[in-house]
């Protein structure tokens, strides 16, 4: 006896959709006050558009995920980002912190350092790298001897 039989077997595939965009870009950026600003958001999966809310004054989000501008306002802000897709949105959190174009050491006080700074920049020379007065603290006061150093002044060392 032979028994033959043919079965069918019907394979339903369903491709899955594009996936939504995952955000690749770096979550923090710095800017300065009155200084052009950019910054580009990036996405995995084909986004087809992108957004930002809660930009400070002065900046702005092109279709294509670029942020610029001229940042007009100092502060920290925590901008909404995201890309999306047919498949869906990605979204992430941006931390941009403009400083004032005077508070060189990024620290939200503008003060005798950054004016020291500035003049150590005009000189050529580095921050404090070195305890020239022997006080346990590398700060503005030695800062300042290797200022003093760098124009030929006689007052460089100890206490």
């Amino acid at each position: 006896v032979n028994n033959t039989s043919t079965d069918t077997i019907t394979v339903t595939y369903t491709a899955a959709g594009n996936p939504a965009p995952v955000i690749t870009s770096v979550l923090s950026s710095t800017g300065t006050i009155g200084t052009a600003f950019s910054y580009q958001i990036t996405a995995t999966n084909s986004p087809t558009s992108f957004n930002a809310a809660g930009l400070p004054a002065g900046l702005s989000v092109s279709i294509g995920g670029l942020i610029s501008g001229t940042p007009t306002t100092v502060g920290t802000s925590s901008i909404a980002i995201s890309a999306a897709n047919a498949g869906g949105t990605g979204s992430g959190t941006l931390m941009l912190s403009v400083y004032s174009a005077c508070d060189l050491n990024r620290d939200w006080a503008t003060n005798v350092i950054d004016v020291q700074l500035q003049v150590n920049a005009a000189l050529g020379v580095t921050a404090c790298t070195s305890d020239l007065n022997r006080d346990g603290v590398c700060n503005v006061i030695d800062v300042q001897r290797d200022v003093n150093a760098s124009l030929g002044g006689a007052c460089v060392l100890g206490p």
